[in-house]
């Protein structure tokens, strides 16, 4: 097993908690390293470049998007790439990332400040969160109407999985890709809906996978 992996995490952010539960499923111990999210010099001063997640495998740093193909060849078992879904579990993880995650962070991004851990976070985050998406009670008004777009992309997800644990039969980098740009909904404190049993299931397995403290 590896020793001294750390994983620079960022409390809200989607790809983080991806790269959280595919460090999980592979069993490889691991240590988390919150970042700040106003402040990322101690990162950059390490790293060289400031993006969350980062990984560091005993002092080799890997970004957010190298992290599932570098996870795959320093620790093979168990894949996230099962034989011959390779392709097809790459592209549903991007449509997570891509897609699927702005619909969620569309419907709990002025939710987010609460969870964060100071008044600088808060500050800043809502600040670069206006500059980004318009004015702070525009999104609160129409968070309304972003949940109940959500919920249409939950439904796109609870048919991905009927008659299936996992997204591909068995567990793959398209489901913990899936998951993370779920996650924030979770992350400021929402239940996965009740309508949706099967991706309440299926998140429950996710979430139930054991982290090893490294």
């Amino acid at each position: 097993m590896a020793r001294g992996v750390r994983l620079h995490y960022l409390k809200p952010s989607h790809y983080c908690v991806s790269a959280e539960r595919m460090l999980a499923f592979k069993g490889i111990p691991f240590r988390i390293v919150p970042v700040p999210y106003h402040d990322r010099q101690e990162l950059l001063a390490l790293t060289g470049q400031d993006y969350v997640p980062t990984l560091d495998w005993n002092g080799t740093f890997v970004t957010w998007e190298r992290i599932p193909r570098f996870l795959e060849e320093v620790h093979p078992q168990p894949t996230l790439f099962p034989s011959g879904r390779e392709g097809l579990a790459t592209v549903l993880e991007h449509w997570g990332h891509q897609v699927l995650e702005e619909r969620v962070w569309r419907a709990v991004v002025t939710e987010v400040p609460r969870i964060l851990d100071s008044d600088q976070e808060r500050w800043v985050f809502e600040e670069m969160q206006t500059r980004a998406r318009g004015p702070w009670h525009v999104l609160r008004a129409r968070r309304k109407e972003f949940v109940e777009d959500l919920h249409a992309h939950f439904a796109l997800v609870e048919g991905l999985l009927q008659g299936r644990s996992w997204v591909l039969d068995e567990p793959s980098v398209a489901d913990f890709g899936i998951y993370g740009s779920l996650s924030p909904w979770r992350t400021v404190g929402h239940p996965w809906p009740a309508r949706f049993p099967r991706l309440r299931a299926w998140a429950r397995r996710i979430e139930g996978i054991p982290r090893v403290t490294g």
